[in-house]
C-alpha cells in the first residue's frame, strides 16, 4: 500500500533536515506513513549520502538548505548530478528571492519556506510529484545566470568534495590551522594536509587563502 496524494502514488520520500522537531512535524502533519508511504530521514550531509545510496528509488527528496557538512547549495548540486531523476524540493527559513533562484538554478524543482502552512507545503509536494515546478516567485533567469556564473561554477566544484573535505573547508574558513583541524576531527595532520591538497585541486586554487576567498560568496542561507 502506498500514499496517494491527489491521485499520485508515492511509496518513498526522503526528508533531509538537521532539526528532528521539524522532521517529526512534517511527517506527522502530512500523514504520510498512515497511508503506507515510507519516510527516510537524514540529519546531515553524511547520512543523506548513505540513505541516497540505499534509497535511490525514492519518489521525492525534501532537502533543507543548511545541514551539517553542507557548504551552501553543494548538497543540492551533488544530489542533482548524482541522482538526476530524483525530484527535489528545497525547504528553508531563508525564502529571499535570490535564495530561491539559486535553488532553482542548481536543480530543485520546488521551493517551500519553513514558515509556509501545511496546505502550501502539501501543494508544493503535489505540484512537483505531478512533474511540474513550484516556486513562489518569477525570475529573470538569464540575468541571474549571466551575473552569477562564477558562483555557480564554484558551487559545482564544492559539490565534488567529500563530506570530510567539506568539514575541513568549513574549518579553514573559520581560520583554524591544520593542527587544530586534526585535533577537532581526530585525524592526523598528514590526513588534514591531504584533504587540503585535494580541496585546492578541486577548487582550482593554489593556497588556503585563495580557497577561502573563492567560496566566500557562496550563499549559505540563514537557517
Amino acid at each position: 500500500m502506498n500514499w496517494d496524494i491527489d491521485n499520485i502514488a508515492v511509496d518513498k520520500i526522503i526528508i533531509a533536515d538537521d532539526h528532528p522537531m521539524f522532521r517529526n512535524a512534517l511527517r506527522g502533519a502530512l500523514n504520510l506513513e498512515q497511508n503506507g508511504c515510507q519516510i527516510i530521514e537524514a540529519e546531515s550531509s553524511d547520512t543523506l549520502r548513505v540513505e541516497l545510496r540505499e534509497h535511490h528509488d525514492a519518489d521525492l527528496l525534501i532537502l533543507d538548505l543548511n545541514m551539517p557538512g553542507v557548504e551552501g547549495f553543494s548538497a543540492l548540486a551533488f544530489v542533482q548530478k548524482k541522482y538526476p531523476d530524483l525530484p527535489i524540493i528545497m525547504i528553508s527559513a531563508n525564502d529571499k528571492p535570490e535564495t530561491i533562484m539559486h535553488a532553482k538554478h542548481f536543480g530543485a524543482l520546488g521551493f517551500v519556506s519553513k514558515s509556509a502552512s501545511i496546505e502550501d507545503i502539501r501543494k508544493g509536494l503535489n505540484t512537483v510529484l505531478k512533474g511540474d515546478i513550484y516556486f513562489p516567485y518569477q525570475f529573470n533567469e538569464q540575468a541571474y545566470i549571466t551575473q552569477d556564473e562564477g558562483i555557480a561554477e564554484t558551487t559545482r566544484q564544492v559539490a565534488e568534495l567529500t563530506p570530510q573535505q567539506l568539514k575541513v573547508l568549513g574549518m579553514i574558513k573559520q581560520g583554524l590551522l591544520n593542527k587544530q583541524i586534526a585535533y577537532d576531527l581526530d585525524i592526523s595532520e598528514a590526513t588534514v594536509k591531504a584533504h587540503v591538497t585535494a580541496i585546492m585541486r578541486k577548487l582550482e586554487v593554489n593556497n588556503r587563502t585563495q580557497a577561502v576567498m573563492k567560496v566566500a560568496n557562496i550563499d549559505m542561507g540563514d537557517a
